[in-house]
């Protein structure tokens, strides 16, 4: 019996790292980058004219406008053109914006159309639920004229617009024959033992 084993011996040489002089050392060519910079846009900071036709706007008046001896006071002056507003994207370049009025025009038409259409699309579902029993009717009308026979599904129609089934009209007009001729006949009996008690 052993009772604990010695450890193993191992021989290490003495080896420096190898010398490599032929090979240069490798250049690792890492990107770049410049996140991309612009300036924030400036929409139209000082307009020429701010809504020439907005209640109670009066255009800025200048010292040499207010009564010098060469202005002309029958002629009326136009107000200047306001300029449109340009914004300058990156890799795009200056792109104009739609004036205020432009926006408030396409917000309005889309309100309006959506409205219309939604409007519209009730309106034609409501026509159609109303006028669907009428246009059914009136062809199960036609087909009783024209003495087509219905099936099963068109007397069922039948029976639930007029109450009864067509091949019930000739049986009802027959019992009420039959009912006038039977009072007819109940009366003269009627008439009889009166005169007979007479």
């Amino acid at each position: 019996m052993i009772d604990s084993l010695p450890p193993p011996i191992v021989n290490t040489p003495n080896v420096a790292p190898p010398i490599v002089d032929s090979i240069s050392p490798p250049i690792v060519d890492a990107p770049s980058y410049e996140p991309p910079s612009y300036d924030p846009p400036t929409l139209n900071p000082q307009p020429a004219v701010v809504a020439p036709s907005a209640p109670g706007y009066e255009p800025p008046v200048s010292e040499e406008d207010e009564g010098g001896p060469g202005r002309d006071l029958s002629m009326p002056q136009t107000p200047t053109v306001p300029t449109r507003p340009e914004i300058e994207m990156p890799f795009v370049g200056i792109v104009p914006l739609p004036y205020g009025r432009e926006v408030a025009l396409a917000g309005t038409t889309a309100i309006g159309a959506t409205a219309a259409a939604l409007l519209g699309k009730s309106i034609v579902e409501w026509l159609v639920k109303k006028m669907r029993p009428v246009v059914k009717k009136i062809m199960l009308k036609i087909k009783e004229k024209a003495g087509k026979q219905f099936t099963d599904y068109e007397t069922q129609q039948f029976f639930n617009f007029e109450g009864r089934a067509p091949e019930q009209k000739s049986v009802a007009k027959r019992l009420a024959k039959e009912q006038k001729v039977e009072k007819a006949r109940q009366l003269e009996v009627h008439l009889q033992r009166q005169r007979r008690n007479k």
